[in-house]
């Protein structure tokens, strides 16, 4: 008869754990390291477990249950009458199995515990605006297939979105663009993720979990009395009665383990895969185990069951004696099945939790390679090998330190000058500069630069330097020393990134680009940005970071402000006289100039673990805000972080921060992208705004 005490594993199986047979009692062996003798009456009970008493006559879960337990102990009698090593019958043993499991607290544990970590899991990565950001496809620097199957596929479906996309002149592919831009730099911006709510969901669900996991469990329990799915698995064993080992069989709070083809050692058996169990094992007394086993399979190693069905228990287990032996047990219980849970919930988040990487984590160092050459040359600064010498000497020993930690295989030579920008322009390149992209050296600083050259068909950095930063190297002012030992290691690193990228795409940076490559065309405004980011970050912490701070935070601030006074020049002279090829060259080089000085302040503030560019120069701040620009820079920061923080890339990475070229263009109203039909660059410039008198005179 049901009543408000309700037992979740049945006293008609706690009797075949008993010491005291006339008294009904066990030995209960606690997690919390107690043990002591109870009746089974109070043992694997809780008041009102599954169901409360009816005010109205109307059948209760535990009625039914209750009920059902005549049959369940008639089918105990069975199995217990069946010798040692005598065959069960695997409906009998399927059905017993398939009622006794599902219905224990250790069951609901497990399941309340998984249903916990993943609400505070779910909770800690909406807090968390990378993470929503990579659940949205954000975390790619351009439209990607989780943005276009979450998100960009909304579009299609909203009607009144449709039909606004539609009535738009522009590619719809250059709108899938500006769009995923403006979402990304919303969620960078003036998004507050606390806005979605998640977070308070998962804490009113945990708050609630209890009452929630109880409802879900025995709801599942009055749909069957018996899991259909797991009888239906579980006949298809093969069953023996086998003894118990020689302490005495314990009676775990999950009833029964097992093992599936997925896992090595055993779990709570509910924890194993319906489809593919191959080892089941219950205990029917202190003497007896029913054992199932796939054909084929051999009997496991029945000694160890104890350890097993102790690691599986959640609270505790009982036995029949109180042996020393059974003390030692309880070190490990619940650790199978915590160990299990912990798992599943990791794999079931980890295609969505962004990497946990350090913001600059991966340096991209290698280890030092083969001894290597360089040429070092001094201009201006002694006629005599003795009068160069401790420059030489100096340098010398940098570039020595420096090979611990940048790969300089690439590295051509030091040139130091009394007349930089002519010996740029004299260098010998050893290709052709008016058909290639790298024509252009990468400007550092004021009077330091590299340049890409090839030397017998290898391409290499060739690093030229003011000589007056030759002569503070060796002075006695540290401040000096340390300028110029800055600008040497950002010259050095470039060499580091070309053995990098040249590992990852052999010849890419010397690839002449086609009229109808957009997507190089593209990124010609950008490689140079990827490196300027990459030589800030390295050398940040070399000296004097406050000082180039503040020149590159100078240098952002003017480039920002002349490259949109040349695009509404260009703009203007383009509405009077059509000049295509002109307007694009003009707002190319451009936004090469804007990424640029962006990437190389981001890089060196990301080197000295600054991290929101929003905390910048007040100067850089107001600039970038006047043409809305602030998002957007957060969003490059980022996307250079991750860009960096990848091991090897692909054309399709340096391709895809394309975009920010494009972004950079459109605060000025120029729009560029594919042809579809021939696959060349187009470009659409707004007109400039009407004057004032001009709209008024009309």
């Amino acid at each position: 008869m049901s009543g408000k005490k309700q037992h979740h594993i049945p006293q008609s199986l706690q009797r075949g754990f008993l010491f005291d047979v006339k008294a009904e009692k066990t030995y209960v062996h606690r997690r919390d390291g107690r043990h002591f003798p109870a009746s089974i009456s109070d043992v694997l009970a809780q008041r009102y477990f599954y169901s409360r008493q009816s005010s109205d006559g109307s059948v209760t879960l535990d009625d039914r249950i209750t009920v059902y337990e005549d049959r369940l102990g008639r089918l105990l009698s069975r199995l217990r009458d069946i010798p040692i090593n005598g065959g069960v019958d695997a409906a009998l043993a399927a059905e017993v199995i398939a009622h006794l499991t599902p219905r224990t607290a250790n069951m609901r544990r497990i399941f309340g515990s998984g249903m916990g970590q993943l609400m505070t899991a779910v909770a800690e990565a909406f807090a968390d605006d990378d993470t929503v950001m990579t659940m949205l496809g954000l975390a790619e620097p351009e439209p990607n297939p989780v943005w276009n199957d979450h998100i960009a596929r909304v579009f299609e479906e909203e009607p009144n979105l449709k039909m606004l996309f539609d009535r738009v002149p522009i590619e719809r592919s250059l709108l899938d663009r500006i769009a995923f831009m403006a979402v990304k730099e919303h969620f960078v911006g003036s998004f507050d993720i606390n806005s979605l709510g998640v977070t308070e969901v998962c804490t009113s669900i945990l708050d609630r979990l209890d009452d929630e996991v109880r409802k879900a469990h025995n709801n599942a329990l009055g749909q069957s009395l018996v899991a259909d799915a797991r009888m239906e698995s579980l006949e298809k064993l093969k069953w023996r009665i086998q003894a118990a080992p020689p302490e005495g069989a314990i009676l775990p709070d999950c009833v029964a383990i097992g093992t599936d083809d997925e896992v090595a050692g055993f779990l709570p058996y509910m924890m194993t895969k319906t489809a593919s169990v191959c080892i089941v094992i219950m205990p029917l007394t202190s003497d007896k185990l029913l054992v199932g086993i796939r054909s084929g399979l051999a009997t496991p190693n029945l000694g160890t069951f104890n350890h097993d069905a102790a690691a599986c228990s959640d609270e505790l287990f009982i036995t029949a004696s109180n042996a020393p032996i059974f003390d030692e047990l309880r070190n490990d219980m619940g650790a199978r099945w915590v160990g299990e849970i912990d798992a599943l919930i990791q794999d079931a988040l980890k295609e969505v939790l962004p990497s946990k990487n350090s913001l600059c984590s991966s340096s991209g160092k290698q280890a030092p390679l083969s001894p290597f050459t360089y040429q070092l040359t001094f201009s201006g600064l002694g006629n005599t090998e003795e009068e160069v010498a401790k420059y030489s000497e100096t340098v010398q020993r940098v570039v020595n330190a420096l090979h611990i930690g940048f790969n300089l295989e690439l590295l051509d030579g030091f040139t130091f000058t009394t007349s930089f920008q002519a010996t740029l322009e004299e260098l010998d390149r050893g290709f052709d500069i008016n058909t290639s992209p790298e024509r252009m050296p990468d400007y550092i600083a004021e009077g330091a630069a590299t340049a890409l050259v090839l030397r017998d068909g290898v391409p290499k950095i060739r690093i030229i330097l003011n000589a007056k930063y030759g002569v503070l190297l060796v002075g006695e002012e540290t401040r000096d020393a340390e300028v110029a030992l800055h600008l040497i290691v950002a010259g050095v690193a470039q060499v580091d990134t070309l053995s990098r990228m040249e590992k990852a795409l052999p010849g890419f940076l010397l690839e002449p680009i086609l009229t109808g490559d957009h997507g190089g065309i593209l990124h010609c405004a950008v490689r140079k940005a990827l490196r300027a980011y990459r030589y800030a970050l390295d050398s940040a912490d070399f000296g004097a970071d406050d000082l180039f701070e503040q020149e590159f935070s100078k240098y952002l601030k003017a480039t920002v402000d002349a490259a949109y006074a040349n695009i509404s020049k260009a703009k203007e002279e383009h509405a009077e006289r059509s000049d295509f090829p002109k307007l694009f060259e003009i707002t190319h080089g451009a936004a090469m100039d804007i990424l640029i000085s962006a990437a190389r302040l981001i890089g060196h503030r990301h080197g000295m673990g600054k991290f929101e560019l929003s905390e910048a120069d007040a100067s850089v701040v107001s600039a970038l805000s006047a043409r809305q620009l602030s998002s957007w820079a957060e969003v490059f920061s980022r996307d250079l972080q991750r860009f960096w923080q990848k091991e090897t890339w692909t054309r399709a990475d340096f391709y895809g921060l394309n975009i920010h070229a494009e972004r950079v263009l459109w605060a000025s109203g120029i729009l560029l992208w594919r042809d579809p039909n021939s696959e060349e660059t187009m470009i659409m410039a707004a007109p400039p705004p009407r004057q004032t008198g001009e709209h008024l005179a009309q």
